[in-house]
C-alpha cells in the first residue's frame, strides 16, 4: 500500500487531491445540538507559537484533536496546513482566525514569515465539540468578539495553558458559539442545573485532583469528598466537563507536565514518576496522543519560544 503521506518542504505531510468542502464534524463525530459540557476548557490545550524567518515545521499526531484554532498576534505568516484529505494555505496577520479541522490522527503545519510571528493555537478536543460545517481545508475568520475570548483564556507571558479563572467557562462557551455563529451550525445546548456542578465546586474538584496527580485518587475517594456514590459522581463530573474522571486526571498531569518540561535538567523519567504514570513510555505515548507531540519535541518548542514574551495586545486596545 502506499504511503498516504507524500513530502512538504523535506517533511512528512498529508496531502490529498480532494478540495470539495466537506463537514468533517458530521460524518466523523456524530454530534449535533445535544447537551454539551458547561465547562469544556478544563479539556482544552493550548500553546503558543514563536516563529523566526523563515520556516518551521510542526508536526502534530494527535487523536483527540478536532479542530484546530490559530489566532494570529504579532507579525504575519503564510501557513500551510495538511491532513490527509486536503492541504491548503492561510495568509495570517494579527487578528486573523484560521479554524482547520483536523483528522484525528496526523496533521502538519508550517509557517512561513519574513519577519517574527506568534500565534495562539487552540487544540479542541473532540468530545467538546458540536457540529461545525468547516472546509477541510479550513477557513480564516476575522472576529473580535471570538479574538477577545481566545486572548481571555491565554495566558500570560506566553505560557502554554490555559486560564480557568472565575469566568473562563463562559469565554470558552463563548467560542464555540461564534464558531457556530460563523460556520451556520447549530448551536449546542448547553448542560446545566442538577446535572452539573456548579461552578466553584468544579474548581473545588480540579483543586483536590491537582494535588493528587502524583499518587493514584481513586474515584471512591473523590466521590465520597463530595458526598456523592461514585457512579452519581462520574456521571455528574462527565456532564460538567465532557470527560471520564480518569481521562480528566490524565489531561492534568499532561497540562502540568507543560511548566516542568521548561527545566531541561528535569528527566523525562522523573517528569512521568512524579506525576503518576507508570513508565517513561507511558507518559510520552498518552502525552503524544493528547497534544500532537513528543515531549521532547514539546521542550524544543518552548525553548525555541522562551518565557520572557510579552501578552498579546487585547484587540480593543489596538490602533
Amino acid at each position: 500500500m502506499d504511503d498516504p503521506y507524500a513530502s512538504i518542504g523535506g517533511r512528512r505531510a498529508a496531502i490529498s487531491t480532494q478540495t470539495a468542502s466537506i463537514a468533517y464534524a458530521e460524518s466523523h463525530m456524530n454530534l449535533d445540538s445535544s447537551h454539551r459540557p458547561p465547562y469544556p476548557h478544563y479539556a482544552w490545550f493550548a500553546h503558543w507559537t514563536v516563529v523566526s524567518p523563515p520556516r518551521v515545521f510542526d508536526i502534530h499526531e494527535s487523536r483527540s484533536v478536532g479542530h484546530r484554532v490559530v489566532l494570529g498576534t504579532e507579525g504575519e505568516a503564510d501557513i500551510r496546513f495538511a491532513t490527509r484529505w486536503a492541504e491548503s494555505v492561510h495568509h495570517l496577520k494579527p487578528g486573523d482566525i484560521v479554524v482547520v479541522p483536523c483528522d484525528r490522527r496526523l496533521h502538519v503545519i508550517s509557517y512561513t514569515t519574513a519577519d517574527n510571528f506568534r500565534a495562539y493555537n487552540l487544540l479542541l478536543d473532540v468530545q467538546d465539540m458540536p457540529v461545525l460545517s468547516v472546509p477541510c481545508s479550513g477557513v480564516t475568520y476575522q472576529d473580535a468578539l471570538m479574538e477577545a475570548s481566545l486572548l481571555r483564556l491565554s495566558t500570560k507571558g506566553g505560557g502554554h495553558e490555559l486560564s480557568e479563572d472565575i469566568g473562563d467557562d463562559i469565554a470558552a462557551r463563548q467560542i464555540l458559539m461564534r464558531l457556530c455563529a460563523l460556520t451556520g451550525a447549530t448551536p449546542p445546548a448547553w448542560s446545566g442545573g442538577a446535572v452539573v456542578f456548579p461552578p466553584d465546586v468544579i474548581r473545588q474538584i480540579v483543586a483536590r485532583i491537582d494535588e493528587s496527580l502524583a499518587c493514584q485518587l481513586s474515584l471512591e475517594t473523590l466521590a465520597g469528598i463530595f458526598d456523592l456514590s461514585p457512579g452519581h459522581f462520574a456521571r455528574k463530573f462527565h456532564e460538567s466537563v465532557g470527560l471520564s474522571p480518569g481521562r480528566f486526571v490524565n489531561k492534568r498531569r499532561i497540562r502540568r507536565s507543560f511548566a516542568m518540561l521548561r527545566d531541561e535538567s528535569l528527566p523525562l523519567a522523573r517528569i512521568a514518576l512524579d506525576l503518576g504514570f507508570s513508565s517513561q513510555s507511558h507518559f510520552t505515548r498518552v502525552f503524544s496522543m493528547q497534544t500532537g507531540f513528543s515531549p521532547q519535541r514539546f521542550r524544543r518548542l518552548q525553548a525555541r519560544s522562551g518565557d520572557e514574551c510579552e501578552p498579546p495586545t487585547p484587540p480593543s486596545s489596538r490602533r
